[in-house]
């Protein structure tokens, strides 16, 4: 995907197996490191804070959540 310099997210909402599956692409300028499903930041503290948000409500539930990240498009996909 080429950036254009327009941030579009995408979002995919789907239930399959009687199990509940979000994904959610967005676009990066550059690649953004991944560790221990979360983002580590060269922005700060407070940048990708919501994944432990979403990581918390995944566990509690007993599902699954997949982040990865390339020089182009950050996903997250969770399963529950």
């Amino acid at each position: 995907m080429k950036n254009t310099g327009k941030a579009v997210i995408y979002l995919k909402l789907e239930c399959e197996d009687h199990k509940l599956i979000f994904a959610i692409r967005n676009p990066v300028t550059e690649k953004v490191e991944i560790e221990n499903d979360t983002i580590k930041s060269k922005r700060g503290d407070h940048h990708g804070i919501g994944l432990l948000n979403v990581k918390a409500v995944v566990d509690k539930y007993g599902g699954d959540m997949v982040l990865s990240c390339d020089e182009n498009e950050f996903k997250a996909v969770v399963i529950l």
